[in-house]
């Protein structure tokens, strides 16, 4: 009896059967999955690499100068700048500081700035003290707190000095260099802020 049968399937397959003639789809579906073309599974790919939008924020060509003059990325300058001044050429703090890097007057004349409501000039002596510090302190965050409490603070802590100001400003210009960095155009710092504080 048994053999009989294995005879009439045999009959029925048309010859010998082997693994690869047998299609199992008819009972039940493909054992391990269906294959699906390469191309279909990659239908969303884009054509070009992704890329930012090149830097264009106010005083692009002046402050793209000032950093390269002193090694600096302008990103950096440009979200010191913001968080200084809101590019305000004409901005000047309670104590003194002017322009768009706010420099005090004696820093001013130290790097050889004559007008600090010039923007050429302003910008390249901020440029200067801020590479002098990073130079000092090879730390962007101490480097950032000696630029607004002083270098000297700074060297004697040996770390941001527990004043409320500045360990905000340290916050303020890195968060605009996030920004910056992630291609948001800002202007001042407020609009430095991470997404999720901004809604």
């Amino acid at each position: 009896m048994v053999k009989s049968g294995m005879i009439a399937l045999v009959l029925c397959a048309g010859g010998p059967a082997s693994a690869q003639e047998v299609d199992w789809r008819r009972a039940g579906g493909d054992l391990f999955g269906a294959k699906e073309p390469l191309a279909e599974a990659v239908v969303d790919a884009p054509t070009e690499p992704a890329r930012l939008e090149p830097l264009s924020q106010p005083y692009q060509r002046l402050v793209d100068q000032a950093a390269e003059a002193h090694g600096l990325d302008p990103k950096l300058l440009h979200a010191l700048v913001a968080t200084e001044s809101a590019y305000r050429t004409d901005a000047v703090s309670p104590a003194g500081a002017a322009g768009l890097t706010q420099l005090m007057p004696a820093t001013a004349l130290d790097l050889g700035v004559r007008d600090r409501f010039d923007p050429d000039q302003n910008l390249r002596g901020g440029a200067d003290y801020l590479a002098r510090q990073l130079r000092r302190f090879g730390d962007l965050r101490l480097a950032l707190a000696a630029y607004n409490a002083g270098p000297g603070r700074v060297a004697r802590l040996g770390r941001i000095p527990d004043i409320q100001e500045t360990r905000q400003y340290v916050d303020a210009v890195i968060e605009c260099y996030l920004a910056l960095t992630a291609g948001r155009a800002v202007t001042n710092s407020r609009q430095c802020r991470p997404a999720e504080a901004r809604l």
